[in-house]
């Protein structure tokens, strides 16, 4: 059975008529890797240009030009031309959001009205976005440049999964009731926080819109949501969506634009309540303190990684390569909880080495709307030319490159899949987030010791541990200090897993029952009992 599993992680060749139950299983977005059955393929290339229709602010139920006038680029990774020019907010429109959302909720009717038609609203956005799941991934993929199939097949039905998710949640929302010592009923209410700031990336543009927006809406609140500016598209599409399955104006506003103007305003904003930001720790320090000087905002906050991935010395290697090449490789390396340092057992270090670097090569990488491809290019030209900087120091560290390491063509964003033997903790690939296609192995003797050397970042995030021994997988696990640990399996996703980092991968958790908690707050209700006798 593991065999097949394996075999199933980057198949190509099965009907797509499973596309609609395969959930995302393909990619370790649905159940995980381990419970796929089937997989979906593209029959034909699809080739864009498609359709771009919303390219403008979304304020208060209305597509509307940024008060500037102002539009930047969003461009195509695979070449580097211009999809489309977008409105580019700054603080000006984030004040008319931010009034938006702020009326919406104080005076509006989303606050107020019964959670089940909330959850009935959300419910029908969900719906609609399904009837639009093909132009969706072909404009995520035309932004973004993943593979059409992983956001055919695997983001937009897992997208889909999280609304119907937090639908469910937004009806099983109540408070307490709690004994006190006098004669007093207490209540405990947990009512929403009000106007909502959300910045999301682009890596993950629609998962990070469902992570961010889906809990904000089941508990009540309102929403200013930033995209990210390499990739603004699919995000002003769904709010469109939202509109049609009758969410009030004033509680979804998109607003596309730049970090350091549209961005530090919607951090500084006084009249925003919480703030929830995904992104790099770099930016995500300027995040908490812009909030702090503000009005002490609450803040979540999910940030970088540089996850261990442990092969242990009872590993069958084959899978373990495989493993830990999707680990590391999945969407185009561009994951903050990527196994990007991969810790092998000496006894087994050279024979993966040499399986690790055979699958590498092998990788297909190419035009993300083709048939077969697994790697698209790397989302833009700062990107790019980070990843082929970090290649260069793992050279010039001594690190052994046994393949890749270069671009791929003249045009676009293509990088080969490269990896590195003979890591050492202390180089710059080691400890940085790259972000891109660098696998980093490193050996090691002992659980003892990998745990301590593994622990020796200021990250952490996740991590993965391949094992047959109960109690191996058992000591790594409480030993790593990681928000996630995927034991025998990586990128498992499911709805209602909590993710989130320790140290410098950020503060909060995401997704399940705890991301509902980043959306309320909690008042208690005393009030006397007139008859003391009752208690």
């Amino acid at each position: 059975m593991a065999a097949r599993l394996i075999s199933y992680l980057f198949s190509h060749s099965l009907s797509r008529t499973s596309a609609s139950v395969s959930l995302g299983r393909k990619y370790g977005l649905g159940r995980g890797i381990q419970s796929f059955t089937t997989a979906a393929v593209v029959e034909q290339p699809i080739t864009p240009p498609i359709q771009v229709n919303y390219t403008k602010l979304v304020i208060n139920g209305q597509f509307v030009d940024s008060a500037s006038g102002k539009t930047f680029p969003t461009l195509d990774p695979r070449t580097g031309e211009v999809i489309a020019h977008v409105a580019e907010g700054d603080a000006e429109d984030i004040n008319r959001a931010v009034s938006a959302a702020r009326k919406a909720f104080d005076e509006g009717p989303w606050p107020k009205m019964s959670a089940y038609e909330r959850s009935r609203i959300i419910l029908r956005f969900a719906d609609l976005v399904e009837k639009h799941t093909q132009e969706l991934a072909q404009l995520e993929t035309w932004d973004n440049g993943k593979p059409y199939q992983q956001a055919l097949t695997a983001e937009l039905p897992m997208f889909v999964r999280l609304f119907h998710y937090y639908a469910g949640w937004a009806d099983k929302i109540h408070g307490l009731t709690v004994p006190a010592d006098g004669p007093h009923h207490v209540q405990v209410l947990h009512e929403p926080i009000g106007v909502a700031g959300q910045i999301i990336p682009w890596n993950f543009p629609l998962l990070m819109f469902a992570w961010k927006v889906g809990p904000a809406l089941a508990c009540g609140n309102t929403i200013v949501l930033k995209t990210a500016e390499q990739t603004p598209l699919t995000a002003l599409y769904v709010a469109k969506l939202f509109h049609e399955a009758g969410l009030p104006d004033g509680v979804l506003n998109v607003v596309s634009g730049y970090g350091p103007t549209a961005g530090a305003a919607l951090a500084s904003h006084m009249d925003v309540d919480k703030l929830a930001f995904t992104g790099s720790t770099d930016t995500g320090k300027i995040v908490l303190e812009l909030a702090a000087k503000s009005n002490l905002k609450p803040v979540t906050l999910e940030l970088g990684g540089k996850s261990p991935f442990i092969i242990c010395e009872d590993a069958d290697i084959d899978k373990a390569v495989e493993l830990a090449h999707f680990a590391l490789f999945f969407n185009q390396g561009q994951c903050c909880c990527a196994g990007s340092r991969t810790y092998v057992h000496e006894r087994i270090y050279d024979e993966f080495i040499e399986k690790a670097k055979a699958r590498a090569i092998k990788r297909t990488v190419g035009d993300p709307f083709k048939q077969g491809i697994e790697q698209g290019p790397q989302i833009d030209s700062e990107q790019f030319e980070k990843v082929l900087r970090y290649i260069r120091s793992g050279i010039d560290s001594n690190a052994t490159l046994e393949c890749g390491g270069e671009r791929i063509g003249s045009k676009g964003f293509f990088i080969q899949p490269t990896v590195f033997s003979n890591v050492k903790e202390d180089m710059s690939i080691a400890q940085d987030e790259i972000f891109g296609p660098v696998q980093t192995i490193l050996k090691f003797k002992d659980i003892d010791e990998v745990i301590k050397r593994a622990n020796t970042t200021r990250y952490g995030l996740a991590a993965g541990v391949f094992t047959t021994n109960i109690d191996t997988a058992n000591t790594l696990s409480r030993g790593l200090r990681a928000g996630t640990v995927w034991v025998n399996c990586f990128d498992v996703f499911d709805a209602s897993i909590p993710f989130g980092g320790y140290k410098m991968s950020g503060i909060g958790r995401e997704k399940g029952i705890y991301s509902l908690n980043n959306y309320l707050q909690v008042k208690a209700v005393v009030s006397p009992l007139k008859n003391p006798a009752w208690l």
